[in-house]
């Protein structure tokens, strides 16, 4: 097998030679599907045998080439380059794209079983030493044709000030657990949301701050060294649940949060900013194509290529380099497209002035992740006051939008709508979740 260099996808990949399932494919497959596509998972079908994979093939080529899967949002274009890679990334090379397309085309054969990798083996569940693994009381019932949005109140009772280096999200069905959003918040404000229950329907984000966010395959968040999540007496846990139902099915599930503790206090705290969302000139927001005057945020029915774009200038309180070690885009279901970029105003060492840190292409909100970057602290991007902050969100308010069309027949609507920043289903967002390290005694 010979690579030829180009991209991947359909007439500019490497070109390759002959093609085997068990040499070539089963490997890729191995790496980077199974863990979704698994007898039980919410891949919906196995991937793991040759039988399973050879029906597949035509498919495999496709949503591989087209970027849908795996799912990972994050990628190199020509308006933005990230200088800095990603941890856990899951995107396939060019030459892995030109050896599944080369499959297919050659018409999938088998290849010889002494070629193949050693079985598959699902990824262990669970945090390494966690100490304290939280069940909710009761279960979620997952029924009926749409998603449902439940956010579940874990509550760890802690009786002191603790650090977290380690969270992680075990689902109870991985059949019907789409994805998983973990926020810490105060007690006050989720027994104000919940009404003192474990569970309430939500759909935006709930009160507190995003910590954690998972999807099927999804490897636990684990701070770098010296690195904590802060966690008082006062604080619980709530994680908005993402449920998939199988249609036909009632379904029970109770999802496990794992938190492992620092032996010694860290010298930097990890928390999460959230710029953007900005509804007017005065907050960033600069003015867009379909304004009816001043700058505001509207994103008007039965337009298809929508842009808001919004400069935040990062306040005094950020009077050194505090350095970024995430990124998480966010945006409801009519966005398309989010990019994200800083211009220093000073010039710290080793950073450019003007960065570009996540081009999210393809957004979908069935798939929300934090892109961490994967590398030491002491070299992560940095963001300082005076720096400028610029979020692009580009919109698709038509019918021919998939994602709008499922979330206007789940609220009865027949038609698109004006969409205005908001927490509800057809509102919508353009901000970015920033995971900062900064010095702890600041927390």
């Amino acid at each position: 097998m010979e690579a030829t260099g180009g991209a991947g996808g359909e007439g500019g990949g490497p070109s390759v030679g002959p093609v085997t399932f068990h040499k070539d494919v089963e490997p890729i497959l191995q790496n980077n599907c199974l863990s979704c596509h698994y007898e039980g998972k919410i891949g919906g079908f196995s991937l793991v045998t040759y039988e399973e994979a050879e029906p597949m093939s035509g498919l495999i080529a496709a949503v591989t080439e087209q970027g849908l899967m795996p799912p990972w949002g994050a990628h190199t274009t020509d308006e933005c380059e990230p200088r800095l890679p990603y941890k856990d990334d899951l995107r396939l090379s060019a030459e892995e794209l030109a050896i599944l397309r080369a499959w297919d085309d050659q018409g999938a054969p088998q290849g010889d079983p002494a070629d193949a990798p050693p079985p598959f083996q699902p990824p262990a569940e669970g945090l390494a030493n966690a100490d304290l693994n939280l069940v909710p009381n009761e279960m979620s019932t997952v029924e009926g044709e749409s998603d449902q949005f439940i956010c579940v109140v874990y509550d760890p009772a802690l009786t002191e000030d603790k650090w977290v280096d380690g969270v992680h999200f075990i689902a109870g069905d991985p059949t019907v657990a789409h994805h998983a959003l973990t926020f810490r918040a105060s007690r006050n404000d989720a027994i104000d949301l919940s009404g003192g229950n474990e569970r309430f329907e939500c759909f935006g984000a709930p009160a507190g701050e995003l910590i954690h966010a998972w999807a099927p395959g999804g490897l636990p968040l684990e701070m770098p060294e010296n690195v904590g999540i802060k966690l008082t007496p006062d604080d619980v846990i709530i994680v908005q649940m993402h449920y998939h139902p199988t249609p036909g099915e009632t379904k029970q599930d109770a999802s496990t949060i794992q938190l492992r503790f620092t032996d010694t206090d860290p010298e930097y705290g990890f928390m999460v900013a959230l710029p953007g969302n900005a509804e007017d000139e005065g907050d960033g927001l600069l003015p867009g194509p379909n304004d009816a005057g001043a700058p505001e945020f509207r994103v008007p029915a039965n337009t298809k290529d929508h842009t808001e774009t919004m400069e935040i200038v990062v306040p005094t309180e950020f009077f050194v380099d505090v350095p970024i070690l995430m990124v998480a885009p966010h945006m409801h279901y009519v966005g398309v497209d989010l990019k994200f970029e800083i211009h220093r105003a000073t010039l710290p060492a080793s950073q450019p002035q003007d960065e570009c840190f996540v081009h999210n292409t393809a957004w979908d909100f069935g798939w929300q992740r934090f892109y961490q970057f994967d590398v030491p602290i002491a070299e992560l991007p940095t963001v300082k006051a005076g720096d400028v902050l610029t979020i692009t969100c580009k919109y698709n308010n038509t019918m021919s939008n998939p994602f709008l069309q499922k979330a206007l027949a789940e609220q009865g609507e027949a038609a698109p709508i004006d969409v205005t920043l908001g927490e509800e289903t057809l509102d919508e967002m353009c901000l970015v979740g920033v995971g900062l390290v900064v010095p702890a005694a600041f927390l």
